[in-house]
Parts: structure tokens; sequence; C-alpha cells
């Protein structure tokens, strides 16, 4: 990116006019800066917004040899999404001349965004669209070195990935990364991982990653209105409604926002996105969302085990794997579900190392110019094989069905699927195995058997040469430390709202239970762990909503 290009972005680097600044004025303090002093580095965190009067913020990427990014002139502001998560920032400002500043502390931004909508609106635009372009520079942030086949290397940068903590990735057997790891001493293990400040973590556990990185801060303690559990497309749209709404919220995840969504290359049908968006973006614009209105989200953290309130105004206690306990008026459950696995020999040996559960630019980008394959016949693996089709022309895309392609998938997927001439489509098969030595090489092929009998179809002798497969082939719930008083149906999933009531289990003769509350008085469950949910966005982002509302009332009870 060159200066006269970025600032001529008028989405990027929108200049505030007299009544924004006006405004500003009394929220905020006045600073000086002289000529190249810093006025904030890489690595800081909770850093303040910045507002030019005079003079102006040279922008620099300490990544990438301190190369010069953009300058702010007077009514720009510094700042991208870090303003928001408060997670240690990765570009650098220095003073350019004589420079007066209008500072916001960030204990204050939460007000400047509710209060001032005109601004706010400018400011979420800005700061996404400043994170695209410098993601697109391709160096930037911390940097990582590993196999691009292997399981630790993949689950690092799925975790910042979903965390939106930038990295540059460099495969070990390359150039580049061959270079870094003779600098860092050539560790034995892998990956290895160079923070903002130069520290060096070797193959790290995701807790310690999170915490030299900054993006896990604290464990929660303090009591809340609402803790909602599971960070997909149902928890977030909670949070953002309770938080909007003045409820205390926090959010906590195994991982990190997005939820099952995430693993989405295009969401096409959901509502007010003709054009469809990637799970990704759904993740980061829902928690810019949240946290615009005060929720709090906590990643990873694992709940070990609830402890329900035990009177009618009581806290239910969330025993957390920090060591922590939350108190909580009211939970949501909205856990999601696991993947099924791949049920073939070897599968497990080559688990994030050729096999995967989410198709997104993380994954994607290993297998550039190589064959892979999609098996599922569900809207998941319809969106991944378009995804893996359309960024990557000169591959084949290989997508086995059990049965016949469109029963369980939109009809607009189907005929695209039909109609790309790089997918080939196998109906009535199954994966019977998978073959490779260090890396995945091919897969061999059997005919369905849908009766499930120790008969299994034919074998087909001949072996598909792939590099990758992604499968999406159906899910289940989880959650095994939910208590054994929270009903569920003979599959696993939660029972709320009349099902509870007719379970024999629901507790209380004063009322009856509302819609997405379980057995127990106040936990309640949305989204694909709740019984009788369907399997989209969108019936995910209703359930969210809904369950403010039964928040509200459960608060008002309990109050």
């Amino acid at each position: 990116m060159t200066n006269e290009t970025d600032t001529a972005n008028p989405i990027a680097f929108p200049k505030l006019d007299a009544h924004d600044l006006t405004i500003l004025k009394t929220l905020s303090e006045p600073v000086s800066f002289s000529d190249g002093q810093f006025i904030f580095h890489a690595g800081d965190v909770d850093i303040d917004l910045f507002v030019v009067e005079t003079g102006g913020i040279k922008i620099i990427n300490p990544s990438d040899e301190n190369r010069h990014i953009v300058t702010h002139g007077p009514g720009q502001f510094s700042g991208d999404i870090d303003l928001l998560t408060h997670r240690p920032i990765i570009v650098s400002g220095i003073a350019c001349g004589q420079t007066q500043l209008l500072r916001i502390p960030t204990t204050r931004l939460h007000e400047v965004l509710t209060k001032v909508p005109n601004l706010a609106e400018k400011l979420l635009i800005a700061i996404q669209e400043r994170r695209r372009l410098l993601l697109a520079t391709g160096v930037v942030g911390v940097k990582i070195v590993g196999p691009g086949t292997c399981r630790e290397t993949m689950l690092v940068r799925e975790f910042l990935f979903k965390n939106f903590v930038p990295f540059s990735w460099y495969d070990s057997t390359s150039d580049e990364g061959k270079k870094l790891l003779k600098g860092w001493g050539s560790p034995k293990k892998l990956p290895v991982i160079e923070s903002s400040d130069g520290r060096l973590l070797i193959n790290p556990e995701l807790r310690e990653l999170a915490q030299t990185l900054g993006v896990w801060r604290h464990c929660p303690t303090a009591k809340t209105d609402l803790a909602i559990v599971g960070a997909g497309p149902s928890g977030m749209t909670t949070a953002v409604y309770a938080a909007s709404e003045g409820l205390s919220t926090v959010v906590i995840d195994r991982i990190g926002p997005g939820g099952q969504a995430a693993g989405s290359s295009k969401i096409e049908n959901f509502i007010g996105f003709p054009s469809g968006l990637s799970g990704t973006e759904l993740a980061t614009r829902s928690v810019l969302q949240m946290l615009k209105f005060g929720a709090r989200m906590v990643a990873p953290v694992t709940v070990e085990r609830i402890e329900p309130a035990t009177t009618p105004d009581g806290f239910h206690a969330l025993h957390l794997d920090c060591g922590n306990i939350l108190l909580a008026r009211t939970v949501l459950i909205a856990a999601g579900v696991r993947w099924r696995k791949l049920e073939a020999p070897d599968a497990e040996r080559f688990e994030s190392a050729g096999i995967y559960y989410a198709c997104t630019s993380v994954e994607a980008i290993l297998y550039d110019k190589q064959d892979v394959a999609v098996v599922g016949a569900g809207n998941s693996a319809g969106q991944a094989a378009m995804f893996l089709a359309e960024s990557c022309h000169d591959r084949k895309v290989h997508l086995f069905v059990r049965k016949n392609l469109g029963p369980g998938m939109s009809e607009y997927l189907v005929g695209r699927i039909r109609d790309a001439r790089n997918i080939v489509l196998h109906e009535g098969v199954e994966i019977a195995s998978v073959q490779g030595e260090k890396r995945l090489e091919s897969v061999t092929l059997r005919a369905f058997n849908p009766n499930n009998t120790e008969s299994q179809g034919k074998e087909i002798s001949e072996k598909i040469p792939v590099s990758a497969i992604f499968v999406f082939i159906g899910a289940d719930p989880g959650c095994s430390w939910l208590p054994e008083t929270l009903a569920r149906d003979s599959l696993g999933y939660i029972m709320t709202g009349i099902d509870a009531l007719q379970s024999g289990l629901w507790p209380l003769k004063d009322r009856e239970p509302c819609a997405l509350e379980t057995t127990i008085p106040g936990i309640l469950a949305a989204g694909d762990i709740r019984r009788g949910s369907t399997k989209r966005v969108g019936f995910a982002v209703g359930d969210g909503s809904l369950a403010v509302t039964c928040v509200h009332k459960l608060v008002a009870i309990k109050s």
C-alpha cells in the first residue's frame, strides 16, 4: 500500500467533519508530540483513540522492516479493530512534525460509540477496512514457522485466525522458513512463534500462546447478568442484543468467536447480504458489534461443570478450566455441535494434516494447485466445494456424496456445483480408505451401503489422488459437562420450552419455562445444540434474539 493510495481511500481513512470534532473535544483531552516522537508502539495494549488536529501520525509496520503504511493528517484518526478488542496493536505511530492530538481514553470509547452514532459508524467501518488492507500486505503481526501439514501448526493458525490476531505463516521447508528457524537457533520442536516483542514460543499450549500475545488477559470472576457458553451465531447475537439493552454479558469459548459458521467459506442465504459473506466476516462484525455495546469476550476457556443456583434469586456457578468460578444470573448454552469424524482406516492420523473439518483460507491456502476432495451433501459441503473450485481454477475438486446431490443442499448450490468445470461429482459412494506416507496422497472409494450391514459396498479399485479432504458429514451435540438434571432427547440435543415442560423434569409449579429455557430454571439453550433447531445461520440468529427476551424475563424474576 502506498501513502497516496491509502489516504485517498475514504472508507479506511475518512476525515471527520467540524461537527464530529466538536463532539470529540468534550470527550477527549488535548496532547502534544514533537516531530519523530513515538505516540504508540506495536505491542501496546488498551490503546487510546487519537484524532489529529495539527501535524500528523506516521504509521509504520515493525513486522515489515518499519515500512511506512500511511500518515493520518488533520481530521483523521488512528487505530484498527484492536481499539475494541483491546489486543496488542500491530503497528507503531510516530508524530509527523509538531503534532496536536485529541486523545480519547479507551475507557471512554464505549461512550463515544453509543452516544455519537454518526461517528461510531465511520469508526467501525474504517477499522475493519484498515485491518483488511493491512492483512493484504502479507507481512504483518506475529511470525509462525511450522509444517503446513502439521496438527499443532494448524491449531495455532486456527486460534490466531479466529481471534483476529494478524500473523504471517512460513512453511518450515521454505527458504524464508529455514532462514527464520536458523536465526532462532534451529529449535527442535515446531511450530515456533515470534511475538511482536521478539519473544519466542516453541510448540506452545493455546493458553500460553494467548497470554503471551495478549489475547488472554484475565479469567472472569465478577457476577454477571448473562454468561454465554459458545461464540457462534446464536451466542454472539444474544450478546449483541443483551449488551445493547444494558445487561452485563460475558461470552466464553474454547477457541474463539465464529463457531461452526466460521468454517464456512461463504454464506449466501443469510438475509441482508445478497452477495454473501464468509463465516470469518460474520464473526468479525459480530464481535465488534458486541464489544461496541460493552459485552466481554474471553477465549480460550472451557467450562468444566455448572453448579445450578439453589434458590430462585441465586446465581449459577460456572467452573472454568482457568480455575475461576463465574457467577451468572442466567446462562445460555450455545456451544453448537461437533463435526462427525471421517470413519476410514488411518483417517485420524491425517487430521489437521490433510483431513479437515472446516474450509477457510487458513486451510485452503495450503493446497493451491493441488487436487482436493470434499465429503458431504449439505450446504457446508457445497459452500466448501465452490470455494475451493473458485479460489484455484488449476485444481480439481472431488465431491463425494453417499446418496444423491440435492435433498439436503440449497438449490442454488446444487446448480453451481453441477456447472463448475473443475468439480467432479461422485454420487452413491463413500471413502473406504485413505493413503499416504508423511502426508495424505489418495483415497479409495466404495459404493455406499445404506443398510450399514457387515457386507459393505464393493470397493472401487481406482485410487483418486488428492492432497486434502474437507469433511462435512453432519454433527452431534457435545457438552458432557452439563448437569444430569438438564434433559436431552435420545440424540443428545437439549430440550427447551414445551419439550422441557413435557419431559417431566421441569421442577417449578408456579411458572412454565421460557421458550428456550431448559429443565434447569435460568439456564437456556440456543442454536444447533437445541432440540428442534434448523442447522442454518439465520435460525441460530433468530434463536439468539429470542434468548434475550427470555433473559430479560428471568432477570426480572430474580431481581
